[in-house]
């Protein structure tokens, strides 16, 4: 389905972006942004479980500490945990997307728990408007990864072949 196709797409180029991303520039919090690098990584993860798996009432599958590092309305300075490394943020991104098309092949069209309302004039019902939504914010989050490298005069934006 094109859906999942979409999926993979961004999710390879967000592996991508981070593959290029060195330990040292990740958690760089430049004057006028919110977050890291790191962050928008874990934040990526932490929302597509979030919306997801909440939406048609599944437990997420997250590490404890994620939603406290990662969930919107947080930022590192509010870390109390140790971040994951940038490895471990790879591993989980890498497994998610595979993981998403096994749990939700065939079940795009299940509705919701409740309609996901976003601002005042949408509405999402099924499982397929969120996956939208979803793969537009991670999209959304490289722009953000690749506007912090760039401030930080980093010129390898995207990893040249994808670990």
């Amino acid at each position: 389905m094109m859906l999942f196709q979409q999926l993979s797409f961004v999710r390879m180029r967000t592996l991508s972006a981070l593959d290029a991303t060195s330990e040292e520039i990740a958690d760089v919090q430049p004057e006028g942004f919110p977050n890291t690098i790191r962050w928008n990584l874990g934040h990526i993860y932490t929302a597509q479980e979030n919306l997801l798996h909440r939406f048609i009432g599944e437990a997420p599958s997250l590490p404890a500490h994620y939603l406290e590092m990662f969930n919107a309305n947080t930022n590192p300075n509010m870390w109390e945990a140790t971040p994951p490394s940038l490895q471990e943020l790879r591993e989980h991104l890498a497994e998610q997307t595979e993981r998403i098309k096994q749990t939700f092949q065939g079940r795009l069209h299940e509705k919701g728990e409740k309609p996901f309302q976003l601002g005042g004039d949408i509405t999402f019902t099924t499982l397929a408007e969120i996956m939208n939504f979803s793969i537009w914010h991670e999209g959304l989050h490289q722009g953000a990864i690749t506007s912090l490298k760039r401030v930080q005069g980093q010129e390898q934006l995207f990893a040249t072949t994808n670990k």
